[in-house]
């Protein structure tokens, strides 16, 4: 499918990791966006190929953890031309407490700027707030520029995965340039390597031949097919020839790996610098003991243990 370009209205930023998670608070509420998607827009309407359902994966919670009861909020999402789209309720879908997906009916080229969190109906909500998202992912050799605008679609079917990503790339060139999916490939997080296809197993079509001509930009989908299904794209290649490609990172998980912490250690697993570290053999062996001459003499529990469906 090839859309008609976008005035390049977006701050171009150096096209690495999402920057995912996202996080925004009033002090009152805590919202965490976890990455967005887009999927097709399941109506009969003949209009229907151009928009999208755009989805944000987030959660939502409040600073008082204790404060269990539910936070009565509007969502609404602003574009990168300031239009402003609500939620539609036949696409929100509840997870668990605090974690849902919520959905936006936008034309297919959108490109999401922030989302506001409205909640004027909450009444210990506070004030609204606005996350922003990050900025388009490119890259460029001069020649051409590559940009990565987020996942349109994807899913798994027979165990095999299939991509579908939203991308743009302009002709710097003073000449016109060859295109075609051969030219685009997909690096999973082991480094292998897969082949971009015309159409998707259901023929849609993905990126098609053409000619981009001089300073001109195409806008077009980009199927990876089949994949496997514990494939988790990482990079994004285009390859105009053996000496001249250019590469984005698209690795949603990227945010997330980085901000995992590690677990504080016990109170008793702590030591002086002299003694083992406790993620180290000696230092389990040297913890469990102290656990152990902790509990010694204080069992009085003779009831059987409790089985998994008990605890």
């Amino acid at each position: 499918m090839r859309w008609e370009a976008l005035a390049l209205f977006v701050m171009l930023v150096p096209g690495i990791a999402q920057g995912y998670p996202l996080h925004g608070s009033n002090g009152e509420v805590n919202c965490t966006i976890f990455g967005t998607f887009k999927d097709s827009w399941p109506t009969g309407n003949a209009d229907a190929d151009r928009y999208a359902v755009l989805n944000v994966d987030l959660s939502l919670t409040r600073v008082n953890a204790s404060d269990s009861t539910f936070i009565q909020a509007i969502y609404s999402l602003t574009d990168g031309n300031d239009r402003v789209y609500k939620t539609s309720p036949e696409y929100t879908k509840d997870f668990q407490f605090g974690r849902k997906l919520i959905g936006f009916v936008v034309p297919t080229e959108t490109i999401a700027k922030s989302l506001t969190v409205d909640l004027s109906s909450d009444p210990t909500g506070g004030e609204q707030f606005s996350i922003p998202f990050p900025g388009l992912s490119n890259s460029s050799n001069g020649k051409v520029t590559l940009l990565y605008y987020g996942v349109l679609r994807s899913w798994m079917e027979s165990n095999k995965r299939t991509f579908e990503f939203d991308i743009g790339l302009t002709n710097n060139g003073t000449i016109k340039l060859p295109l075609s999916a051969e030219n685009f490939s997909l690096v999973d997080q082991w480094g292998w390597k897969y082949a971009s296809k015309t159409y998707d197993i259901y023929g849609r079509k993905g990126i098609q031949a053409a000619e981009l001509e001089p300073n001109g930009t195409l806008r077009s989908g980009l199927v990876f097919s089949p994949l496997s299904p514990l494939t988790r794209p990482v990079e994004l290649v285009y390859e105009y020839s053996s000496n001249s490609s250019l590469a984005l990172n698209i690795d949603s998980e990227a945010g997330l790996r980085s901000n995992i912490t590690a677990p504080q250690s016990c109170d008793e697993c702590r030591g002086s610098q002299n003694e083992p570290a406790p993620g180290t053999l000696a230092g389990s062996i040297k913890a469990t003991k102290a656990r152990l001459e902790k509990v010694k003499g204080n069992i009085t529990d003779s009831s059987p243990p409790k089985g998994r469906d008990e605890i």
